[in-house]
């Protein structure tokens, strides 16, 4: 006869694959103040991973996956301890990912069993960020005084994003907080995920522009009026392209100081003008026609868009509630309005895809596939579907741009510093020149 309760040899193959390493920070339930132990479990999930911990009575800090020998140095050396790094002032705030971890453990402890109170009780003994512990501590003593926790969440609006609070009330709601608080994740996961591929395809183009524009400043500022006085003393008959290049540096020099104060001024001016609303919608709008980045940041609104509301229709938030605030969460003041508009059509019984694409501000793709899962019934579906393949479409534009913007910043910045360095020998290879053939 076959026993079904257990699992047949493959079977238990593929889910040992599945399973990660991963690094628990844990301090003991009967010395919370204790210090904090490292463990390494193996297990396929974060939140399978806190389960065994609080099973087997402790704290839990942190978790994460080890990826590499690089995660076992910096455990070795203390820099992923809350006695490493995180102790310096400049670390005490709350990053997306603290922000997800506490989700994740939120979620685990309150499905247990434990009510809110104490779940935010053995949270808050196990963390280690100062600025997170006394966010913590501010929603266990509203929550005490008889706040809801959405309620609570929304007096902290600088730690908790503005989706926090709506999902968290559906869950109060409709009694289903764990299951909110895992769509809460998830979103946050997917928000980050985005965000750090967008920040590193851009990260080493920006400091190569940085390092040029330092570059070229030393030889304009010091370098070239230094050859510009020896041709002075020398009375040398200069090419026009040296004397454009000596004009430039006189200018820069001379009006230096307030060249840094007009660009100064001017970026204070533009985010103090990025307050008002219809300044920001002009802004985002430009920003959206820019060649190349206007086809990225419409790719990334799609994406933080679709992911948004299909998280939010998800968790039962009424349509027209989900559409305002996912039209926030797109970060576009421009689109955001566009949003608003579709929102009062649908509210007067339109269809959002075909009011979207009237709008012409999304692709034709999207819209269309939004009219397919209306119609179909399966919105939420087709909305994840969009954000995953827009978020692929993202991955794959940011890869080509990386290599196409490296070359391109490399030979054009060499031509500018070729150009300086040319122009400043070029009088003295021509003097040789002459000399020679007198």
């Amino acid at each position: 006869m076959n026993d079904h309760g257990r699992k047949s040899p493959s079977e238990t193959m593929i889910a040992a694959a599945k399973e990660k390493t991963f690094e628990c920070h844990v301090r003991s339930r009967s010395a919370p103040n204790g210090s904090v132990t490292v463990v390494h479990l193996r297990a396929a999930s974060p939140e399978e991973v806190i389960q065994q911990l609080l099973k087997q009575g402790f704290i839990v800090v942190s978790v994460k996956i080890v990826t590499g020998m690089g995660d076992y140095l910096r455990s070795a050396f203390g820099l992923d301890t809350p006695g490493g790094l995180r102790a310096f002032s400049f670390m005490n705030r709350v990053s997306s990912a603290e922000l997800i971890f506490f989700g994740t453990q939120l979620a685990t402890l309150v499905k247990a069993g434990i009510p809110l109170l104490r779940s935010l009780e053995i949270i808050w003994k196990g963390n280690a960020n100062p600025a997170f512990r006394e966010a913590l501590e501010k929603l266990r003593k509203r929550i005490s005084e008889g706040s809801s926790f959405t309620g609570a969440l929304r007096e902290s609006p600088d730690i908790f994003p503005w989706i926090w609070a709506n999902l968290v009330e559906v869950g109060e709601t409709t009694g289903k907080l764990p299951e909110c608080l895992t769509e809460i994740v998830h979103y946050q996961e997917s928000a980050n995920r985005i965000k750090g591929k967008v920040v590193t395809a851009l990260f080493y183009p920006g400091i190569l522009a940085v390092a040029v524009t330092a570059a070229l400043t030393f030889l304009m500022v010091f370098i070239v009026p230094k050859f510009a006085e020896i041709f002075r003393e020398q009375k040398m008959t200069l090419p026009a392209i040296t004397k454009v290049v000596i004009a430039m540096s006189a200018v820069m020099r001379s009006q230096f100081p307030l060249v840094v104060a007009g660009v100064v001024a001017g970026v204070i001016a533009i985010f103090q003008l990025k307050k008002t609303p219809q300044f920001r919608a002009s802004l985002d709008l430009f920003a959206l026609n820019v060649p190349i980045f206007g086809e990225l940041s419409l790719k990334v609104a799609v994406v933080r868009f679709s992911r948004a509301l299909g998280t939010l229709l998800c968790s039962g938030v009424p349509i027209l509630q989900a559409l305002e605030i996912s039209g926030k969460l797109v970060d576009n003041k421009y689109l955001e309005n566009q949003i608003g508009i579709v929102a009062k059509a649908v509210k007067g019984g339109q269809g959002l895809g075909v009011q979207l694409e009237q709008r012409k501000v999304f692709p034709v793709f999207m819209t269309q596939l939004l009219s397919t899962g209306e119609e179909s019934g399966q919105l939420e579906n087709f909305l994840n579907l969009i954000a995953t393949y827009y978020e692929e479409s993202v991955d794959t534009f940011l890869s080509r741009l990386a290599v196409l913007l490296e070359p391109v910043m490399l030979i054009f910045m060499g031509s500018v510093i070729g150009v300086i360095v040319i122009s400043m020998f070029l009088p003295i290879v021509q003097m040789s020149t002459s000399v020679g053939q007198a």
